[in-house]
């Protein structure tokens, strides 16, 4: 036996007798974080390398760290013994080994989840519910249905036959318990439809439609009375040219759109007799040679007084004459008309706020002007007069008189008293 062999088996042994030999798998998202535990003591000093590459190195008791030559040594973060590498890459990948004998082979990878023909499927239709890993095409997966069941089958991609309402909700897909993705499925059990009455001479509207786009192809379909043999019904076609549409001609019952479809396959059924009273059938044809159908009944009623029409759809009854009902551009005259009326009212509130604003700003302006030139009340003209005279008498004060011309006799008493002397004098 070579000396290498020998050496090799007598490692493995001391690992395994050691127990410090312990080998897990990861797999970690590109684009995602993963992390990986070294197992050591609290501040027992910690060293991991990937593919034999010193990435960190860390000193338990002093806390210092170093940095190796890995490519990934500056993006890497480590905690005790605990190393987290985010932002992972494909190159990431590779085995990632502690001081403490653990091991780690890490696989970075891209997962594609996804159903095929696709999520919303039609009641007892086929699909294949794909986990595709990049790279990794055998590696096992655990898928997980709605109800939490493990599926028997470890593949990548399952088969379900004719899907039911069983089917529908969330499935999973588990990664050896490091990835989880999950995929919902809608499964549509029918067309939806409803009753109608409609009064005699009316015009109705007989509803089918899908409760939402469905991943099968559309690829035929059609409407049916079996009391009515001698009407004509438009058939639903598909081309590549016009898509989904009616194919046919209107007739003196029966008229339908000539759009493209989706998922409304409503006609319209005109001139309504007591003869045309029964049931109605719709069917709606998908690839793979599935078929969804939907049964209506119509009423005809006795035409209300008046003239006024009366018609009832999925429950609810509205009336109006024929002019006020003609759709415009998509909408019904009546609507545009209401739109129009509100738009003109708006129009002049608007208008109206204006005027009131500027008769205030003009109004404001006239109290400021008058306020400025308001004359002087009574009681400032009193006061006003009473400090001019104050003033005038200040300014009359009379001259004293000089000593030679006064009378012994005579004591100054002031200027009133002076004034009746001279008038003595004079006399």
């Amino acid at each position: 036996m070579p000396a290498c062999k020998i050496l090799f088996f007598l490692l493995l042994a001391l690992c395994t007798s050691c127990g410090e030999c312990d080998e897990f798998v990861k797999y970690g998202q590109v684009g995602g974080e993963v992390s990986m535990d070294c197992g050591v003591p609290q501040n027992s000093d910690v060293e991991w390398k990937l593919n034999d590459i010193l990435i960190i190195k860390i000193n338990g008791k002093r806390g210092t760290r170093q940095k190796g030559h890995s490519h990934i040594k500056d993006k890497v973060s480590a905690n005790g013994g605990t190393l987290k590498v985010p932002r992972l890459e494909t190159r990431d990948s590779g085995v990632y080994s502690c001081n403490s004998g653990k091991r780690y082979t890490l696989h970075a990878v891209s997962v594609s989840v996804f159903a095929k023909p696709g999520p919303v499927l039609v009641q007892s239709s086929d699909v294949e519910l794909h986990c595709d890993i990049t790279g990794h095409p055998n590696v096992e997966v655990q898928w997980l249905s709605p109800s939490n069941d493990k599926k028997d089958d470890k593949k990548q991609v399952i088969h379900l036959k004719s899907v039911s309402s069983k089917d529908d909700g969330q499935w999973t897909c588990l990664i050896k318990d490091d990835l989880k993705f999950s995929l919902k499925l809608t499964i549509v059990a029918g067309l939806q439809t409803t009753a109608v009455e409609v009064p005699e001479g009316g015009k109705i509207v007989l509803p089918c439609s899908l409760p939402q786009s469905v991943s099968q192809r559309v690829v035929g379909g059609k409407w049916t009375a079996d009391h009515l043999p001698t009407v004509s019904f438009p058939t639903l076609k598909n081309t590549e040219t016009k898509g989904l549409h009616w194919s046919g001609d209107n007739s003196s019952k029966v008229i339908f759109t000539s759009d493209q479809l989706s998922i409304n396959y409503d006609v319209t059924l005109i001139n309504a007799q007591r003869s045309d009273e029964g049931k109605y059938v719709c069917t709606v044809e998908f690839e793979g040679e599935l078929k969804l159908t939907a049964e209506t009944s119509l009423t005809v009623v006795a035409k209300p007084s008046g003239g006024q029409e009366v018609i009832k759809v999925k429950g609810k009854t509205s009336a109006g004459g024929g002019t006020w009902r003609k759709e415009v551009f998509g909408l019904q005259l009546w609507i545009w008309i209401a739109v129009g009326a509100s738009s003109l009212v708006l129009i002049g509130l608007i208008i109206v706020a204006v005027l009131v604003r500027q008769r205030n700003k003009r109004m404001k302006r006239v109290k400021k002007l008058r306020s400025m030139r308001q004359p002087l009340t009574a009681k400032d003209y009193c006061r006003c007069r009473a400090e001019s005279e104050v003033e005038l008498v200040g300014q009359e004060r009379p001259l004293p008189v000089p000593r030679q011309q006064r009378n012994p006799r005579t004591r100054t008493a002031g200027p009133n008293h002076t004034i009746e002397k001279r008038r003595e004098q004079d006399y």
